[in-house]
């Protein structure tokens, strides 16, 4: 999930899942994962602009990494930020909202053209 808008004293329950979250105290954003079992939760350190939440299980008996992440629209990608991300040797799935927009994917807007700093 991204966006979540949870603070952190907010308690967030489903029944049969556990979530795994990661609140942004400055904004009110954050991620959060919703698992239906209890995965490691690995904090990501060192992103500059990106939020995410990393939880980390086993598939076919190798671990994998997966993250939610969300970029705030007024927030440039870093490349630093994706290298945290994707660093650390493991496989990774990443899904969230990096809020890329164009109008060719039925987006009433299209975000200036980004490159990665």
């Amino acid at each position: 999930m991204t966006e979540t808008h949870l603070r952190s004293g907010d308690i967030f329950r489903l029944a049969n899942y556990v979530c795994h979250r990661n609140d942004r105290l400055t904004e009110g954003v954050g991620t959060a994962i919703l698992s239906v079992a209890v995965w490691i939760t690995v904090p990501v350190q060192g992103l500059e602009y990106l939020d995410a939440i990393d939880i980390q299980i086993m598939l076919a008996i190798k671990p994998v990494k997966i993250l939610a992440v969300y970029l705030s629209p007024s927030r440039p990608l870093l490349a630093s930020d994706l290298s945290t991300c994707f660093g650390g040797g493991l496989p990774v799935l990443m899904a969230g909202d990096l809020n890329f927009k164009n109008v060719e994917w039925n987006s009433r807007l299209t975000r200036k053209k980004q490159t990665l700093e």
